[in-house]
């Protein structure tokens, strides 16, 4: 049996598997604990120590900056046993020095390469218990591992840099962060974190800050800082002081049991500044198949990278505050758009955002319970959702708002409080904005402006398959979960909502849209202003026409029910929608 198998033979991932398997899942969620399965430890230790030359640098440092109970360590500790063991002879020859001996690999890959710190007390125990199980040697057992450091990695200071840094840093969303540590992160942090980024953010800036010239680190985290808004500066720091490597996207595939996170692997190089690099090819790998299981993957080998992967690389040059991660061919298309058209949505529309209740319960009602005619109409709203919306129209809701904001004599409704939001009254009071005395308690949290809803508006969910606007012309209220633009006055002679949503419900923008957006996993895209009111548009002479097949659909669907046959009114509908994609291709000069 090798030294590094272990005394007890443990497998390395064993102990931490019990522990993970022992912990609440609501305190996994909290504190952002996910361990990493071996298939991608292995591989990010394939991207970066393996390929370490033991004999030109026999002290390699390589750090686990939220190392948990040890698994990517205890693999670096393998693969520098074997990398040490079978250079030993080598190392001896060229160093001249009896040190380079078998007795002496374990006391110096704990000494001199492996460093690890977590905030978990026990994951850093169960990681010294197993490096201690690593050796046979007696002498080595009480090692006394100075190297692994309970501690928080964003506020401990080092003295020296590392040649690799590896890891799955804690994923925890700003509103899980206690005030005086978001405020710690926002003034420490502030070249990549500000409202609305997730811890992680941080942890990429640190160890691109602790890695050496020319050192590699590779990570896994979650897809969204490529591509959402609040990773716009993480994205620049990291273009700015690395060289992209490598990025396997694994889009929605399940890489972390029982978790719905998107995650991706980054393989970055920190920045020589004695080069001068004038263009950097980043190979990029986007799963084709995001209901594969990872864990039941062996190895992510060459075999499996090709048949479970899109491939194609990306210049990094071509990288500014937001990522293209795309092929050429959908590049160019991207890119054509952009040029082609004058306009920005934002330019030419207002966006806002749907109602915030605070209790669903106390003021939505269905239009069919028996009471609901009790309600003084003045204060019923149609009231839709993100499953009402479709292309072009809204579906008949079944709900109704109960628009508690305009409830000026409380004895006049009192019926009304009563019978619908009274049950509610405690979760009410307990809401921010009623404890700060901005809100009465039978008032909705953020009933918005009524003139906003009142009105002639496209609305959209704020998640989806696919585009979907919709035009409103029953002054519907909505949910959060939508989000609505109205035609500013000045552009209200220009631009029609019929020609809008005849190119947002297109194909062509369809794929436009869906470059740039933020892809949730299991092809759900976010539909946040902040992308979609920067989608440009265009208007040139093909405009009457896109308007006119536009105004046919509406037609049809309005109409739906009318015709005899399902088939019929969907065939009408693909070939007016196919003539608005050719009319936008030839506008466009796709």
């Amino acid at each position: 049996m090798k030294e590094n198998s272990g005394v007890l033979g443990i497998d390395n991932f064993y102990l931490s598997k019990l522990y993970e398997d022992g912990i609440e899942e609501n305190i996994k969620k909290t504190n952002g604990i996910y361990y990493t399965p071996k298939v991608i430890v292995d591989y990010i230790m394939k991207k970066t120590l393996k390929k370490h030359n033991i004999v030109e640098n026999p002290y390699p440092k390589i750090l686990d900056i939220s190392c948990g109970c040890g698994n990517f360590l205890l693999e670096a500790y393998d693969i520098l046993y074997d990398l040490l063991e079978d250079k030993i002879y080598d190392l001896r020859e060229k160093y001249k020095d009896d040190y380079w001996s078998i007795e002496n690999i374990h006391r110096h890959i704990v000494e001199k390469c492996i460093y690890g710190v977590d905030t978990d007390n026990d994951a850093i125990n169960i990681l010294k218990r197993s490096l201690k199980n690593k050796t046979i040697n007696f002498n080595d057992i009480n090692l006394c591992n100075s190297n692994i450091y309970c501690e928080d990695a964003l506020a401990k200071e080092w003295d020296f840099k590392f040649d690799y840094i590896v890891g799955n840093p804690p994923y925890v969303g700003h509103k899980s962060l206690n005030k005086e540590y978001k405020k710690y992160l926002l003034e420490e942090y502030n070249q990549v974190y500000r409202n609305k980024s997730d811890l992680y953010f941080c942890f990429y800036k640190k160890v691109i800050d602790l890695i050496k010239e020319d050192g590699v680190i590779s990570m896994i985290t979650p897809r969204y800082f490529l591509e959402s808004p609040s990773g716009k500066y993480l994205r620049e720091y990291i273009n700015k002081n690395t060289y992209i490597r490598e990025i396997v996207d694994f889009l929605g595939a399940n890489v972390f049991k029982n978790v719905g996170v998107a995650s991706c692997i980054s393989t970055l190089k920190r920045k020589n500044t004695k080069e001068r690099v004038e263009e950097n090819l980043i190979k990029i790998y986007k799963i084709k198949d995001e209901n594969i299981k990872i864990n039941d993957i062996e190895d992510l080998n060459d075999f499996y990278i090709n048949r479970l992967f899109k491939q194609f690389s990306v210049n990094q040059s071509s990288f500014d505050e937001n990522w293209i991660i795309t092929n050429k061919e959908d590049k160019a298309f991207y890119s054509r758009i952009e040029e082609r058209c004058n306009y920005y949505l934002e330019d030419i529309a207002t966006s806002f955002q749907g109602v915030i209740t605070g209790c669903d319960k106390a003021f939505i009602l269905e239009k069919e319970i028996d009471n609901i005619n009790t309600v003084p109409k003045n204060l019923l709203k149609l009231w839709v959702k993100n499953k009402n919306i479709r292309k072009y129209i809204i579906e008949d809701t079944k709900y109704r708002l109960i628009y508690s904001n305009d409830i000026n004599d409380e004895i006049r409704y009192k019926n009304v409080i009563e019978t619908f939001i009274y049950p509610y009254k405690f979760k009410l009071e307990n809401r921010r904005e009623c404890k700060n005395n901005i809100r009465k308690w039978y008032e909705l949290q953020w009933g918005r402006e009524k003139d906003l809803f009142e009105r002639k508006k496209i609305m959209y969910p704020y998640k989806s398959k696919n585009n979907r606007f919709a035009i409103d012309n029953n002054n519907s209220y909505c949910s959060a979960d939508v989000y609505s633009f109205f035609i500013k006055d000045k552009y209200k002679d220009d631009f029609s909502y019929e020609y809008l949503v005849g190119i947002l419900n297109s194909s062509i923008y369809d794929k436009y849209f869906k470059i740039t957006a933020k892809n949730m996993g299991k092809d759900i895209y976010d539909y946040y202003p902040n992308k979609v009111m920067k989608m440009k548009i265009f208007k040139d002479n093909n405009y009457k026409k896109i308007e006119s097949l536009s105004k046919k659909i509406l037609s049809i669907l309005k109409r739906k029910n009318g015709l005899e046959e399902e088939t019929l009114y969907k065939e009408k509908i693909y070939i007016l929608e196919k003539r608005i994609d050719n009319l936008i291709k030839e506008s466009l000069e796709l």
